[in-house]
């Protein structure tokens, strides 16, 4: 059984078993987008103000398990292999916070970057990873949020 230590203040809390947190009611209508240029936030952002849906960009995997905690997001979209940021990092950190968080990851089409981001799937148990090579259309991006809201009870948006 896997437990999450929470923090309240400075101090630390008695570990908890995860099965007795319930992350999904926990989520809020905030997409983390990691970005190392604003192409990827910029992409986002306009989708994400018409739906209401808040965006909290990070610059680097670094700051990313404190982010989730923070903001308790519905979804992360991130680069598999951009400068700053490392795609199996990030969908590491992202299993050890919710395995079932959504995840968008831009892949490209290198197969090992692809091979790796499938290990760490099956390894970590990462059960919402939705790759794309590059990021699409306005039509995939508004799909993927609605089914990120949706599974995290914080979204009411009808589907496309």
């Amino acid at each position: 059984m896997a437990y999450v230590h929470t923090t309240q203040g400075s101090q630390a809390s008695v570990p908890q078993p995860e099965s007795q947190i319930s992350w999904a009611a926990a989520r809020e209508p905030i997409v983390v987008v990691i970005q190392d240029a604003n192409e990827l936030g910029d992409a986002i952002d306009g989708i994400c103000d018409c739906l209401g849906i808040l965006v909290e960009r990070i610059t680097s995997y670094d700051d990313l398990a404190a982010t989730l905690r923070l903001c308790r997001p519905m979804a992360v979209v991130a680069e598999m292999d951009a400068a700053g940021q490392d795609g199996c990092h990030v969908l590491i950190t992202v299993a050890a916070y919710d395995q079932r968080l959504p995840v968008l990851m831009i892949t490209g089409d290198d197969p090992t970057l692809l091979g790796a981001i499938d290990a760490v799937e099956e390894v970590w148990q990462v059960g919402a990873v939705v790759k794309w090579p590059r990021l699409l259309g306005a039509g995939e991006i508004v799909n993927f949020l609605f089914h990120a809201g949706h599974s995290g009870n914080c979204l009411r948006l009808m589907p496309l």
